[in-house]
C-alpha cells in the first residue's frame, strides 16, 4: 500500500527502509560471575570464602603497619634476643658474618689523572684513618673502636630495625675533632606526627620535606633519670638530617622506619619457646616418678604422720590428705587401706623432635639463615646439602654488607673532610684535590670452607685458564691484594722461598727464590 508515495508493509516499515536502513547494535551485558553451571578459574588468592574468611582483605603500607606495631614488636624483638636461645643465636650470626672478627678492610685507591694509582697518597691516608679508628678516638664514649662500634651497630639494626648514627663535630672530639655516637631507634617518638608548612610533615619523628627525603630528626630529650626508668620525654631535639645517619633497610618505596628483622619469625619463636618450656617441666615431672595413695577401705583413717595429727592408735583424726617423699634405694611401707597409684606421664614422647625440628626450620626461614647455622644441628645434612644451604646465606651477608660498606664510605667522607685540615700528616695535602682522595673501598669477611685444599686448587685453575686473578681471589678472602704483595715482597727481600703454583707447573704463581746454603 502506498502512502503519499511512501510503500508501507504490514509490519509498519517500508520495503525499501528495511533495506537500506542500518541494523541497531546489540548490548550484551559482561557478567561477573563465570558461565552457567559452573566456576570461572582466575585469581584464587582473592576470592573470598569459608576456607579464606579471616584472611585479611585490607590493602595496608609498612607505614600503616609501623603506626601500630613498631613499638609492640621492636620491644618483643629485644625481649627475643635476650631470653631466648635461638635469638641470641641469630643476633650473633650478625655480628659474626657482617663483621666477623677483624672487622672491614679499608683500600684507599687513590688515582693521578692518568689513571694510575697513587700509592704514597694512599697510604698516607690509611695511616691516618686507623690511627682515627682506634678506641678513643671513634666514637663519643671513648669505649669502642671501629669494629666493636660496627658489630654493634650491624646488631642493634637487626634486633630493633633500625639505629642512628651522629656525627658529632668539636675541639673536644679527638685529634681530628670528628667523633661518631650511636643512638638507639627508640628516640624517635612513634606518636610524634604533624604536618608542617611547605609540604613539609613529620612521621613517626622523622621529618620529610615534599619528596619524603628526611630533613631533620627529632629526638627525645631523657631528663633526670629517664636513662633509669625509661620514662620518655614529649620534649623534643630537632636534628639536622646532615648529622643524622639512619641505619635501616628498607622494604617499602618511603618507608619511614626500620622494622625488625626478626618480625616474621617472633610469633613461633614464642610458641616454640612455651612449649618447649612446658617440655620441659614435664620431663622433669615424669622423672621424678610421682604416685598417690589412693584409699580402697573406706573406714581405714590417715596414716601415721599426716598433716591431720597422730591419734592414740597411731593414725589420723581427721582423714586429711598426707605427703610422703621417696628417696633412693629405700622402701616404704604402704599403710593399712591404702594402695599406690603411680602417676608416669609419658611426655615428652617420640613425636617431639619432629615438631620442634618442623618449628625449627619455619624460624630459620623467617630469619633467612640456614637451619644448621641457627640450631648447630648438623644429624640431617650431608656435604652437598650444608654447601647449598651456606652459599644462600652467604649471599644474603655479603648483600648486607655491601650496604654497610656504603655507610662506612659517608663516614669516611665526611672524617676525610675534617681530617685534611686536623691530622698532622695530612695537613700538606691540598685539600682542592679532595676527590682524589676520597677513594675508599671496604672489604667485608669471607669464609673458609671445611676443605680449603680443593678451593685451592679450584682458585689456581682458574687462574691459569685466565678466568680470575690474583687480585680478584685476594679480596674475596677479605683482604687489600697490595697488603699481600707487600708483605710477599718483605718476605722475600728476607730470603724466604717466594709462592708458586705447585703440582710441577708455574701457572698459579711465580717461580720460588733460589737460595743459598
Amino acid at each position: 500500500m502506498r502512502i503519499l508515495g511512501f510503500e508501507i508493509s504490514r509490519g509498519g516499515q517500508s520495503i525499501d527502509a528495511a533495506v537500506t536502513a542500518e541494523p541497531s547494535p546489540v548490548r550484551q551485558r559482561i557478567s561477573r560471575g563465570g558461565p552457567r553451571g559452573g566456576y570461572r578459574r582466575g585469581f584464587q588468592a582473592g576470592v573470598t570464602d569459608r576456607l579464606t574468611s579471616k584472611w585479611t582483605t585490607t590493602d595496608e603500607t609498612v607505614n600503616m603497619s609501623l603506626l601500630r606495631h613498631l613499638r609492640p614488636m621492636r620491644a618483643r624483638s629485644r625481649d627475643f634476643g635476650r631470653n631466648n636461645e635461638y635469638g641470641r643465636k641469630f643476633l650473633s650470626l650478625i655480628r659474626t658474618h657482617v663483621v666477623g672478627p677483624n672487622g672491614f678492610t679499608l683500600k684507599v685507591d687513590c688515582r693521578r689523572p692518568d689513571g694510575t694509582p697513587d700509592k704514597t697518597d694512599s697510604d698516607r691516608i690509611g695511616r691516618a684513618y686507623r690511627r682515627w679508628v682506634k678506641r678513643g678516638n671513634f666514637d663519643v664514649t671513648g669505649k669502642l673502636s671501629e669494629t666493636q662500634f660496627d658489630a654493634l651497630a650491624v646488631t642493634m639494626v637487626g634486633r630493633d630495625g633500625e639505629v642512628l648514627i651522629r656525627m658529632v663535630e668539636g675541639r673536644d672530639r679527638g685529634p681530628h675533632r670528628f667523633q661518631l655516637q650511636l643512638l638507639p631507634g627508640h628516640l624517635l617518638d612513634e606518636d610524634h606526627n604533624r604536618d608542617l608548612a611547605d609540604g613539609r610533615r613529620i612521621r613517626m619523628g622523622v621529618e620529610f620535606d615534599a619528596f619524603m627525603k628526611p630533613v631533620a630528626y627529632h629526638l627525645r630529650i631523657m631528663d633526670g633519670s629517664a636513662d633509669m626508668h625509661g620514662t620518655a620525654s614529649q620534649r623534643y631535639e630537632r636534628v639536622d638530617a646532615s648529622e643524622i645517619i639512619h641505619l635501616f633497610i628498607a622494604e617499602e618505596i618511603d618507608q619511614w622506619r626500620g622494622v625488625p628483622w626478626a618480625y616474621v619469625a617472633l610469633r613461633d619463636a614464642k610458641h616454640l619457646d612455651q612449649f618447649d618450656e612446658a617440655a620441659l617441666v614435664a620431663a622433669n615431672v615424669g622423672a621424678a616418678k610421682m604416685g598417690f595413695f589412693q584409699q580402697k577401705d573406706p573406714e581405714a583413717g590417715p596414716p601415721m604422720g599426716s598433716e591431720e595429727g597422730d591419734g592414740e592408735d597411731g593414725y589420723g583424726a581427721g582423714g586429711g590428705d598426707f605427703v610422703t617423699s621417696a628417696e633412693p634405694g629405700s622402701f616404704d611401707i604402704i599403710p593399712d587401706g591404702y594402695e599406690l597409684k603411680e602417676y608416669d606421664p609419658t611426655y615428652p614422647n617420640e613425636v617431639y623432635d619432629p615438631f620442634t625440628r618442623n618449628v625449627l626450620r619455619r624460624l630459620s626461614t623467617g630469619l633467612l639463615v640456614a637451619n644448621h647455622s641457627l640450631t648447630g644441628d648438623l644429624t640431617q645434612v650431608n656435604f652437598s646439602s650444608i654447601r647449598a644451604g651456606t652459599l644462600d646465606e652467604r649471599d644474603m651477608w655479603k648483600m648486607i654488607q655491601g650496604w654497610y660498606a656504603e655507610i662506612k664510605a659517608e663516614i669516611f667522607e665526611r672524617w676525610l673532610g675534617l681530617a685534611l685540615i686536623h691530622d698532622t700528616e695530612l695537613k700538606s695535602l691540598p685539600y682542592t684535590k679532595f676527590d682524589k682522595f676520597n677513594a675508599p673501598v671496604f672489604f667485608g669477611r669471607r669464609w673458609d670452607w671445611v676443605d680449603p685444599k680443593s678451593d685451592a686448587a679450584a682458585d689456581r685453575e682458574a687462574v691459569a685458564l685466565g678466568v680470575r686473578s690474583r687480585a680478584q681471589i685476594i679480596r674475596e678472602s677479605g683482604r687489600d691484594p697490595d697488603e699481600v704483595w707487600a708483605e710477599l715482597k718483605a718476605e722475600s727481600e728476607l730470603g724466604m722461598a717466594q709462592p708458586h703454583a705447585g703440582g710441577g707447573g708455574n701457572s698459579g704463581g711465580s717461580a720460588p727464590a733460589s737460595t743459598t746454603d
